[in-house]
């Protein structure tokens, strides 16, 4: 039997799983069984650290973990390989698109009513059936868009679109906390400028960064652009994201400016969000822009190529 060596905290940080992610996958779905220390603390081997990351590319690959836990690592390789085998040499399952927009409607339906216990099962239930990746790439932000547009249509208070906002920014926080860089690790600093008081793209996208290996610093919304430079500076941060949901067009291009101008450099700035993808024609090369979450970790996972080479 392969050598149990890893803590769960290091297993965490080499699968990019959440510790709490993988008790839930051991206990409910029996995904693998750790020996523990002499003091009671889990153990993993090899083995069984390269099978959680099976399991999380074939989560992210759209497979609900109820239905591959317990499947052998061989036919796991060929759930998350590139180009799959045959379906009918596979188990059938269930696409996660339909398990996506589900989770969206059973959240809306609980802020509706104001019932937290309710929210925070539905918001439970997804924390253990998707990746991390997927929860914050795919089905948290569907969710957002499903209760924005509720509360636009008149279908949804503003105290329930507060309230779900609430809920998800405590959930997405707890996983940042989940996430130890290196200490040696990239700093990216993530915030909005003075105005923009939509924090929930930002703090995504850190999350995003931590799990690519990145050491995101998250500032929380609405700084002025000294208070963003000041920020990066004493952080030593290369890069500074900014999130643009709401501002309108004109200010969110002076804040930009701003902050462009208070940063070093040398200190890239990325912006974000559906008002920063206006920006991008008037912005004249001040900025990156990405128009997704997905886009971001590309951008990540190439900057991070490039500065271990």
């Amino acid at each position: 039997m392969a050598e149990a060596r890893y803590r769960i905290g290091t297993v965490a940080r080499l699968s990019g799983l959440s510790t709490h992610v993988i008790r839930v996958w051991e206990r409910r779905y029996q995904a693998l069984t750790p020996n523990r220390s002499g003091g009671g603390a889990r153990l993993y081997s090899d083995a069984e650290l390269g099978r959680l990351r099976l399991l999380r590319r074939a989560v992210d690959g759209g497979h609900a973990i109820g239905q591959i836990a317990t499947l052998d690592d061989a036919v796991l390789e060929r759930l998350g390989a590139p180009q799959q085998a045959p379906a009918k040499a596979l188990p059938r399952l269930a696409p996660a698109n339909a398990e996506f927009a589900d989770f969206a409607e059973e959240l809306l339906r609980a802020v509706r009513a104001f019932d937290v216990t309710e929210a925070e099962r539905v918001l439970e239930r997804a924390a253990i059936t998707v990746s991390p990746r997927a929860l914050i790439v795919d089905l948290l932000p569907r969710a957002l868009r499903r209760i924005g547009d509720s509360w636009a249509d008149g279908d949804l208070t503003v105290a329930s679109e507060h309230m779900a906002s609430a809920l998800i920014r405590d959930r997405v926080g707890g996983l940042l906390r989940e996430y130890l860089p290196d200490p040696h690790a990239e700093t990216i600093v993530f915030t909005t400028p003075a105005g923009e008081l939509h924090e929930l793209g930002a703090l995504f996208a850190a999350v995003a960064a931590s799990m690519n290996g990145f050491r995101a610093a998250f500032l929380g919304p609405n700084l002025p652009a000294s208070q963003i430079a000041e920020a990066a500076r004493r952080t030593r941060a290369s890069v500074v994201a900014l999130s643009l949901v709401s501002l309108e067009a004109s200010l969110a291009a002076r804040e930009v400016r701003g902050v462009r101008r208070e940063l070093a450099a040398d200190v890239e700035l990325l912006l974000g969000g559906a008002a920063a993808v206006e920006l991008a024609a008037a912005l004249d090369g001040d900025a990156v822009v990405h128009s997704s979450l997905a886009e971001l970790e590309q951008w990540l996972a190439a900057r991070r190529n490039r500065l271990t080479v």
